[in-house]
């Protein structure tokens, strides 16, 4: 009885495993389709929605607008609106205005990215990033999904083959290396399976494509860390902020106050906080993790960009796609 639960728990074991590579191959297969080869012109908010998504560009608002004068950070981590403080030709940086608008009193940092984190001005850069090909659209990963809720009912059925195996075990005693062979199968079974649900629970949301990630490691070639262009606000301020959190927004003070309260950044700092792994994402539950700085991703340059401000206050940093 005890070779035939073996035999079964490894059986187990190998399905968990081949379901678990079923969903990573259909995640790879989407996320790491071969770059189109066009460049592309992005602005300082595409590319921090890109690095950290909405979270890193309302950040990266706000340090644009601190450092402008229009906005007041304060104690505590309190946003106010400036009076007399012109309107803002760009969309993310006047839904900011509009927001604080209401009140005087002004917003917490926290309480102001909750409320702007589903403005369209936020879903508008998302759509313009997904028809560049440089994230990856949610309903792209629809088979992947389907095959990760196979894993899942897999990872069931294997849950119940240990329990049932370890009630047979109590009943007819079974304590040889055959069982310990057993327990070890069905162990490496069921952690196998609850990693890979966790690990594509994070890795099909929010997916920053192959192209995405090219083009990523093109900016920060062209503005490495500690690099600041004086000769815009969107250059000095924005694109470092973009690239790599707040902690580069060049105003410590500015830094700590916004990320006062907020367990998710320390503004210590390091390279951006989408992964530089495959089909890396900008952010998991937090979009863009710790935003004040913090990240896994590498500054190592890459192919070139250009990037030159607009009269809008805006930057374009064309990063190359090239396969």
């Amino acid at each position: 009885m005890e070779f035939v639960l073996l035999a079964a728990a490894l059986g187990v074991a190998l399905l968990v495993n081949a379901a678990a590579q079923r969903v990573e191959r259909e995640r790879r297969r989407v996320s790491e389709a071969r770059p189109s080869g066009a460049g592309h012109a992005l602005s300082h908010y595409e590319l921090a929605y890109l690095s950290g998504g909405p979270r890193r560009a309302i950040n990266t608002a706000l340090a644009v607008l601190a450092t402008a004068g229009a906005v007041r950070v304060s104690r505590g981590s309190q946003v106010t609106p400036v009076y007399g403080a012109p309107p803002s030709p760009v969309p993310i940086e006047q839904a900011v205005l509009d927001t604080l608008a209401p009140r005087p009193g002004g917003h917490r940092a926290s309480e102001l990215r909750r409320a702007l984190a589903a403005h369209p001005a936020l879903a508008e850069l998302a759509a313009g990033l997904e028809r560049r090909g440089l994230i990856v659209p949610e309903q792209a990963f629809a088979r992947a999904w389907r095959r990760r809720d196979h894993l899942q009912i897999v990872m069931t059925g294997a849950a119940g083959f240990a329990v049932g195996a370890l009630v047979l075990s109590a009943v007819i005693d079974m304590s040889g290396p055959a069982f310990v062979a057993l327990l070890f199968f069905l162990g490496i079974a069921l952690y196998t399976g609850a990693a890979g649900l966790a690990r594509q629970r994070r890795s099909l949301r929010n997916v920053v494509t192959r192209e995405g990630r090219e083009v990523l490691r093109a900016a920060r070639g062209h503005h490495p860390r500690g690099y600041r262009d004086q000769s815009s606000l969107a250059l000095a301020v924005g694109v470092p902020v973009a690239l790599y959190g707040l902690a580069d927004a060049g105003d410590q003070l500015l830094c700590d106050e916004l990320a006062a309260g907020d367990p998710s950044g320390d503004c210590a700092g390091s390279c951006g906080s989408h992964g530089g792994g495959d089909g890396a994402t900008f952010g998991s539950d937090s979009y863009g993790g710790a935003d004040f700085g913090g990240g896994s991703s590498s500054c190592g340059s890459g192919s070139s960009s250009s990037c030159g401000s607009s009269s809008g206050g805006g930057s374009s940093c064309g990063g190359g796609g090239g396969g």
